[in-house]
């Protein structure tokens, strides 16, 4: 199957969920809330929803939660293994960019910012599943 058909849900357990539970972290994740930021300060890489800032470790693990804040998930896998996620990424964040243009694309007629917010949800909804 060719990256771009590939669902994120189906993604996300096929490089992530197959990886044992000790190489794997639970991230609580912040509601996405306006545009998500990564941002490197003296202390390190943050991501900024909103008010809510969230440390992160490296600019990768910062990318990666990106891609599921701007899903709205609440909580999702890490890979502790930064080699491994630096592997991954790439193909994660050009498989959300696609599925972003997919849906964009659907939602070029649609004038109401809060009709389209609310389609784009429930379309990433189904889609992580």
């Amino acid at each position: 199957m060719r990256l771009e058909m590939k669902k994120i849900g189906e993604f996300y357990k096929e490089k992530v969920l197959i990886l044992s539970v000790n190489q794997l972290k639970s991230v609580e994740l912040p509601d996405k809330n306006g545009k998500v930021n990564i941002v490197k300060d003296l202390f390190g890489w943050k991501l900024i929803s909103g008010k809510n800032i969230m440390e992160c470790s490296s600019e990768e693990e910062a990318r990666y939660l990106k891609v599921f804040i701007e899903i709205g998930l609440k909580n999702v896998m890490l890979p502790k293994d930064h080699k491994y996620l630096m592997a991954i990424l790439q193909d994660l964040e050009k498989l959300k960019l696609k599925t972003d243009e997919i849906i964009e694309s659907y939602l070029q007629t649609v004038f109401d910012e809060s009709i389209k917010e609310k389609v784009r949800n429930e379309v990433y909804m189904e889609i992580v599943k």
